[in-house]
C-alpha cells in the first residue's frame, strides 16, 4: 500500500510529471536524428560531411551516456566519460580549425603583381613619360605680338 500512495503523489507532482514528459520527448527526439544520421550513405558523403557526422555520433552517443550515469546517481565527472568527451570536445575544435583554413580567403597573386607593377615608378616610365609631354611648369614667353615664343 505505501507505494501506491507513493505512486498516487508522484502523479499529482505536476513539475516532477512535467520533467518526465520532457525527457520522453527528447528521447524521442535524439532517437529521430540518430536514426536519421545512421540512415545516411556513409560512403557517398564528402570527407567534411563524414567528419562532421562522426563526431556527432561520437558526442552524442558519449553525452546519453553522461545522462545516463547522471540518473544512475553515478558522478559523472569521475568517471572516464568525462575524459571520451573533453577528447572529442578537442576534436571538435580541430576539425572546425581545419575547415575553416579550407574557407579561408586567399590573395590573387597575379592580380596583386599587377596592382603593384603599375602604382610603382620605374625611370624607363619617366623617360619614356617625358618625351611624350612636354614640362607643364615651364615658363612661357611671349614675343611682341603677344604670341608664346618658341
Amino acid at each position: 500500500m505505501a507505494t501506491l500512495d507513493l505512486d498516487e503523489e508522484l502523479l499529482k507532482d505536476e513539475e516532477l510529471v512535467a520533467s518526465i514528459q520532457n525527457l520522453d520527448h527528447s528521447i524521442v527526439d535524439i532517437e529521430t536524428l540518430l536514426e536519421s544520421r545512421m540512415d545516411l550513405d556513409y560512403n557517398s558523403m564528402s570527407v567534411e560531411e563524414k567528419i562532421k557526422h562522426d563526431l556527432l555520433i561520437a558526442f552524442a552517443l558519449n553525452s546519453l551516456y553522461w545522462v545516463y550515469l547522471r540518473l544512475d546517481g553515478v558522478d559523472p565527472t569521475s568517471h572516464n566519460i568525462k575524459r571520451e568527451l573533453d577528447r572529442v570536445k578537442s576534436t571538435m575544435d580541430m576539425a572546425k580549425g581545419a575547415m575553416a583554413k579550407k574557407n579561408m580567403l586567399r590573395v590573387d597573386k597575379k592580380a596583386a603583381e599587377r596592382f603593384i607593377d603599375h602604382a610603382l615608378w620605374t625611370p624607363e616610365d619617366k623617360k619614356r613619360r617625358s618625351h611624350n609631354m612636354e614640362n607643364p611648369n615651364k615658363k612661357i614667353k611671349f614675343d611682341e605680338n603677344g604670341d608664346p615664343s618658341k
